[in-house]
């Protein structure tokens, strides 16, 4: 065997590696179910780019365990001579790749050609998930609404999401200016809902590692930071974005149809008197499944790893507007 051995050992391992990543969903060692409008195009890029790499990664992994155990060397003797006859597994290349310059443009064209598909794949997804105008933030027109309900009248919920070490800190409209104020029939009052991220108000809710929302609506978050860089991501909705000092960025997403996914996770707990997140809708019992995270995907200082926040899912905007009610007497009793 010789020095045969180590490309068994490098075959042996990847080989490993291969079935762990095989096995890995059936484990529960995968990303969460998306429970975003725009997920299923995320997904669709992540799987094109992991299955390329998986592709280029068996297909160099197997050219160099069988180099090591084609070209090892052996007592006496080079490892590698002009005479040394082509593995058989490359001898179809060979009519193709006759010299290095036709190898070194191959391996740039075949990866930049790859490059230029993801590139222009991902450009409807980016937008879908970046510009305002794709979540119907632009569009405040009171004729278009007309007949429908106070919920479907309601503009993108709107959150300030303020990140700093180790939290992360939401602060909300009042009651009064959620339920009264922003309303699509309400023309008067766009500047001021347009003017929530940058201009809070005396009377704004303020809660710590909390995002309340309600399924099938859209939600429309201002990001920033008090001191490092940081990142708000939110596995479950494919949301990931980092706070920049000194900068408000936006955030969208929109949380899916219970018609067709039910994404709600929390019930009213007698008990504790609060809304209880991780809750499977269809059993009412706890359910890790429908634990939704906020992590910090940024290093950012000692306590990083206890910058978790969770998310709550209402069922309608009425729970929504139930709780907000409750956050807002007991942030009034705190102050």
């Amino acid at each position: 065997m010789g020095n045969k051995f180590w490309s068994i050992l490098f075959g042996a391992t990847m080989l490993a590696c291969l079935i762990g990543f095989a096995i890995s969903p059936l484990m529960g060692w995968w990303m969460p179910d998306g429970v975003s409008a725009h997920a299923a195009e995320v997904d669709f890029l992540f799987y094109v780019i992991l299955w390329i790499t998986t592709f280029f990664f068996i297909l160099t992994e197997a050219i160099l365990v069988g180099f090591m155990w084609q070209y090892t060397s052996q007592d006496g003797k080079r490892p590698v001579n002009e005479n040394a006859d082509v593995a058989g597994f490359l001898k179809p290349l060979t009519g193709l790749l006759d010299s290095q310059h036709k190898v070194e443009m191959a391996w740039t064209l075949v990866p930049a050609a790859i490059l230029i598909y993801i590139s222009f794949a991902q450009i409807k997804t980016w937008a879908d998930i970046k510009y305002a105008s794709r979540n119907q933030m632009a569009a405040w027109d009171s004729a278009k609404f007309a007949g429908k309900t106070d919920e479907e009248k309601t503009p993108p919920l709107q959150i300030a999401v303020s990140a700093r070490q180790f939290e992360w800190r939401m602060r909300y409209p009042s009651v009064a200016r959620f339920t009264k104020d922003w309303k699509m029939d309400a023309p008067k009052n766009k500047g001021d809902y347009d003017s929530f991220g940058k201009m809070p108000h005396a009377d704004d809710i303020l809660v710590v590692n909390e995002l309340h929302i309600w399924q099938n609506h859209s939600v429309a978050v201002h990001l920033t930071t008090r001191d490092v860089i940081h990142s708000f991501n939110l596995p479950n909705f494919r949301v990931k974005q980092d706070a920049l000092p000194g900068k408000m960025i936006p955030v969208w997403f929109k949380t899916l149809d219970p018609a067709k996914t039910k994404t709600v996770n929390v019930k009213w707990d007698e008990k504790s008197q609060r809304y209880q997140d991780g809750i499977n809708p269809e059993t009412g019992k706890e359910d890790l499944n429908y634990t939704y995270d906020i992590a910090c995907a940024e290093l950012c200082g000692w306590g990083h790893y206890r910058m978790i926040g969770r998310v709550y899912v209402h069922k309608d905007m009425a729970e929504f507007v139930d709780w907000l009610k409750k956050a807002e007497s007991a942030f009034h009793k705190r102050n």
